[in-house]
This record gives structure tokens, sequence and C-alpha cells, in this order.
């Protein structure tokens, strides 16, 4: 066995000075590795795309006829759709137009009638002070007619009292038709009173002063009930 002191002191340093660089080589060998690790992937070369990549991102058959199918159902349902609206516009449009002028006609006549009934209203207010008036003059001239009869047998004028009774005698018919029932009963005591008188008249004519005064009472009493101011 060689002894360790038998080595050449040149022979010992260079073998030592070879034994620390490759410790040293091999130190340095990882930190390259590492190196080469931390490279950023921009710089790396890029890799190739793998054909079921490529598979995986190109739509697939089904999936385009699909897509269409529902594009399609999507147009139909627009069109459907536009076509119900302008149908609706151009098949009711008429008809609401229609009824709003049936509307406005039953709105006009509504406003006609009206109208016309005010008229009418009117009408019959005239017409009954027309029948008012008419009574009232038919009363005065029975009055009158009365009065003259009165004042002809006080002068003696026979025949000008019995024109004036037969005045008196259509006047109180025709005054008994315009009246009531109520009020024709009382015009038909008059008629029946000048009757009366009208017999008395052919006589002796004594009490035919005291008839003509009860009948011109009465007859102020009747245009008293029905021409009195409130």
């Amino acid at each position: 066995m060689t002894n360790q002191n038998d080595i050449p002191q040149e022979e010992l340093e260079q073998k030592i000075t070879e034994a620390e660089l490759e410790a040293q080589i091999e130190e340095e060998a990882p930190v390259e590795e590492e190196l080469v690790e931390d490279v950023p992937a921009s710089v790396e070369t890029e890799a190739p795309v793998s054909p079921e990549k490529v598979k995986k991102e190109t739509p697939s058959k089904a999936r385009m006829i699909w897509r269409k199918f529902l594009i399609w159902m999507v147009v139909i349902a627009i069109s459907f759709a536009g076509g119900f609206f302008f149908d609706t516009i151009f098949r009711y449009q008429p008809q609401s137009i229609e009824l709003a002028d049936a509307k406005n006609n039953v709105q006009s006549l509504k406003a006609e009638v009206e109208r016309l009934s005010l008229f009418e209203e009117e009408n019959i207010a005239l017409s009954e002070q027309v029948q008012e008036i008419t009574i009232h003059i038919t009363l005065l001239s029975t009055k009158a007619a009365v009065s003259d009869a009165s004042l002809a047998i006080e002068q003696d004028r026979t025949a000008d009292a019995k024109l004036a009774l037969d005045l008196v005698g259509s006047t109180l018919e025709t005054l008994k038709e315009m009246l009531n029932e109520d009020q024709a009963e009382v015009v038909e005591n008059m008629i029946q009173r000048h009757n009366l008188i009208m017999i008395e008249l052919e006589g002796d004519g004594a009490t035919v002063q005291t008839d003509l005064e009860l009948l011109s009472n009465k007859l102020n009493t009747l245009e008293a009930a029905l021409f009195a101011s409130p």
C-alpha cells in the first residue's frame, strides 16, 4: 500500500484541484436546468395544436343544423306575429271606425231627441196656456151675456134678453166641454139654472132677475176658483 506521504506534493495538489473542479461543475449543472425551466413561455417554441383539440373547437354538424333550425323558427315566429298584427289592423280597424261612427250617430240622435223634447215641453206649456186663456175668455163671454140679459129685462127688452140668454146657453155648453169632470158638474148646474130662466121668461118673468143674479154669482165663483192669483 502506497503511503500518502510518498506521493509528491505537487501531484497531491493537482488531484485536489481536479476534485474541486468536478464538484463545482456538478453544482452548476442544476442551476442551468433551473434557468432553462424559468424561460418564459413566449420564448419557448409554440407546441403544435393536437388534432383532438381542433376537433373539439370545430362545431359539430348536428349543432350547426340545430342552430339553423332555431334561426328559421325565430324568422317564422316573427313573420307570423307580423302577419297577425297587420291582419288584426286591417280586419278590425274598419269595424272600429264603423263602431265610432255609430256611437257618434247615437250621440247626435240623443241630442236631437233632447232638443225636440225641450220643444215638446214648450209646446205643451203653450198649449196649456192657450187652453187656459180660451176657458177664461169663454167664461167672461158668459158673464157678459148674463149681464146683457139682466139689463134687457130691466128695460123690458124681451127680445134682446132672449138673444143674450141664447148666447149664455151656448157659451155654457162650450165651457163645460173645456173643464174637467168636477168643474163640468158645476157648469151643468148653471145650464139647468139657465133652462129655468128661459122657462120663466116665457111666463110672467117675476123671478128671472133673481135667477140671473144667482147664475152670475156662480160664474164669479167659478172664475175665482180657476183663475184666482196665488
